[in-house]
């Protein structure tokens, strides 16, 4: 009995899942081969870039050993609330929504010694159970490696694409080209990589320094026929944003420029760039006595019909004013809602 329960309540996750998911257009997990290599920060500032030129974002930390998202967005110590059966994501922005499972530790540097079964299971939680509502972008922030948290991401987030961060030294392209492997693996696409740490611009001298090499994110993306989606330098400026919980759109510095290409190359990637649409819609029947009315203007009632995603999810009935000889309330009609296909019939 206990089983048959487990089962339903786990095929009713995959419903709040796939409901969720459907109202994403664009679902991207930002991976690395290994750790150190500012993963978390390229997540975050896409994130808002993104969100910074209107589109509705979502960003989930699933890094649940490492979590960085909050302190790059100064949200450490705020805790994530809950109405009913739902988790409220911080609103870091009118467009941009945060989940981190740093909002449900009591201290934050608490740590989760958690295995696999936990990890996979609030990963699922955070897709079903969060007030996300339709996003044009959900960006998702995995820990390094190819593990559990990645794992799972592949195979729950229907539609998902990668994007591989990366630093210039061999020892980091080594790491990445198993990132891609895995990618390959389970058929999650690359939607291209991102050198970071990509030379250091000197302060006083205003030359360039290729500390780490330069060049090895862009030619594995060749090797691999990926995009290459751009470079970020090693730059000072973006550690002190990130300590005082600041995106890089707050400086201004090259690296604010590099960021927001990088945005303009990943865009150009993805079809059905539109900002913000409303997949809902309502339609107007007149009705008379509870059956259709051919005549629009001069019905007893109109029933709403409220569809979101080709589905009815709400129906309402509402009654006119009286008819007057003016077509001032037909016209409010006929221009908030869409005429009923069926009443030429």
């Amino acid at each position: 009995m206990a089983c048959n329960s487990s089962n339903q309540e786990l095929q009713a996750q995959d419903q709040k899942i796939n409901n969720f998911l459907q109202n994403v257009n664009h679902k991207i997990i930002v991976m690395s081969g290994k750790g150190g290599v500012g993963k978390s920060t390229v997540a975050t500032n896409l994130a808002v870039f993104l969100s910074n030129q209107g589109y509705k974002v979502g960003l989930l930390d699933v890094d649940v050993h490492g979590p960085s998202v909050a302190g790059l967005l100064g949200l450490t110590g705020l805790r994530i609330n809950t109405i009913g059966d739902q988790f409220q994501p911080y609103h870091y922005s009118d467009n941009l929504k945060v989940i981190s499972i740093q909002g449900l530790l009591d201290q934050p540097d608490d740590p989760l010694i958690w295995r696999g079964p936990v990890k996979i299971g609030i990963i699922r939680q955070f897709l079903a159970d969060v007030n996300w509502g339709p996003l044009d972008f959900l960006i998702i922030d995995s820990p390094p490696g190819t593990g559990d948290e990645p794992l799972t991401v592949a195979q729950t987030v229907t539609g998902c694409q990668a994007v591989i961060v990366t630093t210039p030294q061999e020892i980091a392209l080594a790491d990445v080209r198993k990132s891609i492997q895995f990618c390959q693996k389970v058929n999650l696409p690359v939607l291209g990589i991102i050198e970071n740490m990509s030379g250091f611009v000197c302060p006083s001298c205003g030359n360039m320094h290729a500390i780490f090499k330069s060049g090895g994110g862009e030619k594995t993306a060749a090797n691999y026929n990926l995009t290459f989606l751009g470079q970020l330098p090693i730059d000072p400026s973006v550690v002190t944003a990130g300590d005082a919980g600041q995106s890089i759109d707050t400086l201004s510095s090259q690296t604010k420029e590099k960021m927001q290409h990088i945005v303009e190359q990943l865009l150009q990637k993805l079809p059905n760039k539109q900002k913000g649409v409303d997949k809902t819609m309502k339609i107007a029947i007149p009705v008379v006595q509870g059956k259709l009315c051919i005549h629009f203007g001069h019905c007893e009632q109109f029933a709403i019909i409220t569809v979101a995603d080709g589905k009815i999810v709400k129906q309402e009935t509402l009654t006119p004013p009286p008819h007057e000889r003016t077509s001032h309330f037909t016209t409010a009609w006929r221009k908030s809602f869409l005429r009923c296909p069926l009443r030429h019939t």
